[in-house]
Order: C-alpha cells, then sequence, then structure tokens
C-alpha cells in the first residue's frame, strides 16, 4: 500500500514537472507527511529516524548540485519524499539510477538537439571561468532550455527500477 502511494506522488509530481515546469510544494509536503506516518506506524521509533535519514540523503549529496543550480530544487524534494518512504540505503541507490537514467537522457537528447560540442563547451567556460575568478555563478542560465531536460523523469524511472527490481 504504501508504496503504491510513493509511486503515485512521484508520477504526480512527474507529470507536473512536465506540464508545468514546477513541481508542487504542496504535494512535496504531502509526501514527506505521510512517508513520515508510514515509517512510525510499520517502525515506530526507529521508523521516524529511518524517514529522517532518508529524507535527509538527498539534500545532503544533491545539495551542491542545487546550489550550483544543476539540478532544480523540486527534483531534490521530490528525492527526499522517495527517501522519506524508503530509507536512506533505497534511496541512495534510487538515487544512483537515477543518474544513469538522466546520463541516457542527456546523451539522446545531444543527440537529437545536435549539440555535443555547445554543451561540452559551456561546461567548460564554466569551470575555466570558475577555476579563474574563484566566484560561484549558477551553471544554469534561464533561456538555457537547450541545455536542460525535467530530471523528475529519471527519477521516477529509478523509483520503478527499485520497487520493480530490488537494489
Amino acid at each position: 500500500m504504501e508504496m503504491t502511494v510513493l509511486l503515485h506522488l512521484i508520477a504526480i509530481g512527474t507529470a507536473a514537472d512536465l506540464i508545468g515546469g514546477k513541481i508542487p510544494n504542496g504535494l512535496i509536503a504531502a509526501g514527506l507527511l505521510c512517508g513520515a506516518a508510514g515509517q512510525a506506524i510499520l517502525s515506530r521509533g526507529a521508523g521516524l529516524a529511518c524517514w529522517l535519514a532518508g529524507a535527509a540523503l538527498p539534500v545532503l549529496l544533491f545539495g551542491g548540485l542545487y546550489w550550483l543550480r544543476m539540478i532544480g530544487a523540486g527534483d531534490v524534494k521530490l528525492l527526499c519524499v522517495i527517501g522519506g518512504f524508503l530509507g536512506p540505503v533505497p534511496c541512495f541507490f534510487c538515487m544512483l539510477r537515477a543518474i544513469l537514467f538522466g546520463g541516457i537522457i542527456s546523451a539522446f537528447l545531444v543527440v537529437k538537439r545536435h549539440n555535443l560540442f555547445v554543451r561540452l563547451f559551456y561546461f567548460r567556460t564554466y569551470i575555466t571561468q570558475l577555476l579563474k575568478t574563484g566566484q560561484w555563478s549558477p551553471y544554469r542560465r534561464e533561456n538555457d532550455g537547450d541545455g536542460q531536460f525535467c530530471f523528475s523523469v529519471p527519477i521516477l524511472l529509478g523509483l520503478l527500477t527499485m520497487l520493480g527490481g530490488g537494489r
């Protein structure tokens, strides 16, 4: 039952991201509350510690990518919901799968958009500027639609493979 709730929450978040470009904070809050309640009911006191560790893991591992604007806040929060439901270890493996699916989707998009050299030059320029000045600046520009996609899709795919095939 709880995995069905989780899957529906993540699927709705992904659909909202694809349609409107944002994952609603209300959905994230509902997901975090459902995950906490499920952990508390199923595992009692230890469940809340598992929920907290699982929900915090994406912030710890992907917080830097968000700070550099390489990933959206909604994507990190969506992973926090997964971590709250599953705990830290399954969440970690779900994150690895999301990165793998994200790489596959990125490779497909680079081929489709014929922009491999543009993306490599963009990345090289960003790193060079960062090293040269030591100053942080957002990686993604607001008008850089050519270099982005909804990372919620690989997150959903990672979750589906976790639920369908174990670790």
